[in-house]
């Protein structure tokens, strides 16, 4: 039998060892997604925004994930990369998602977006360690759109979106060998294999998102992150660390 002083080391040393070879738990991951009313859902129910079914994507599965919603109403790239610091540096995540484009149709020149879009890519990666994946903005419903109108001369709203917006999203991810997500394809595509989907899928004003909506933009974006969560973490200088 072990007495009095030994004892008593005896059981610290247990605890202490114990405490040593207990395994950790698993840090939980940052993700923010930053963006305009799409990712914001403010037209949705609690639980029913895209955000909400990320980090449902990643709670199912017990992954260390927790999802911040940086949307904003009405916000576009040039007012995205204005509030970096709060919405995005502040958490200090490991992964941002970037989501701009149909405000942007509307209120920025195509040129002033690839500007804007560019300078939130290159703050990120100058400010943080986090990766970066990148969200073409979802079709409109060019019948429902309050501006379709100035826009038919054009080819259409959703076709001028695509064509401008989209394509520098597409381009940025080429040339900084990022990845991408292209929800606008990803959507058109089965908007065209069932044209009713649409009215399934996006709410009456033919821009944001239902829940049903969000649900599917989800179930294609959150595997993504989940892949860039996986891989080893790369520092400023460019070193894999994990």
């Amino acid at each position: 039998m072990i007495h009095g002083a030994r004892k008593a080391l005896f059981l610290s040393a247990v605890f202490l060892l114990g405490a040593v070879t207990a395994p950790a738990e698993s840090p939980t991951n940052v993700v923010v997604m930053l963006g305009d009313s799409t990712t914001w859902c403010s037209f949705n129910t609690p639980g029913e925004k895209l955000t909400d079914h990320v980090q449902a994507y990643f709670t199912n599965r017990r992954l260390p994930a927790r999802i911040v919603n940086s949307g904003v109403n009405g916000d576009t790239a040039q007012g995205g990369f204005a509030r970096l610091q709060s919405a995005v540096f502040s958490h200090d995540p490991a992964v941002v998602t970037l989501s701009f484009g149909l405000n942007d149709t509307v209120k920025l020149t195509p040129a002033q977006y690839r500007e804007w879009m560019e300078k939130l890519v290159q703050s990120i990666q100058t400010n943080t360690h986090a990766k970066i994946l990148l969200i073409t903005s979802s079709p409109f419903d060019n019948e429902r759109h309050a501006v379709r109108e100035r826009f038919r001369e054009r080819g259409g709203l959703d076709e001028y979106l695509d064509a401008n917006m989209c394509s520098a999203v597409r381009a940025l991810a080429t040339k900084h060998n990022l990845p991408l997500c292209d929800v606008h394809d990803f959507l058109a595509a089965r908007f065209k294999k069932d044209p009713m989907l649409i009215r399934t899928l996006i709410l009456p004003d033919g821009v944001h998102l239902t829940g049903k909506g969000n649900e599917a933009v989800a179930q294609y974006v959150a595997p993504a992150i989940a892949v860039l969560l996986a891989g080893p973490n790369v520092d400023k200088k460019g070193s894999a660390t994990r």
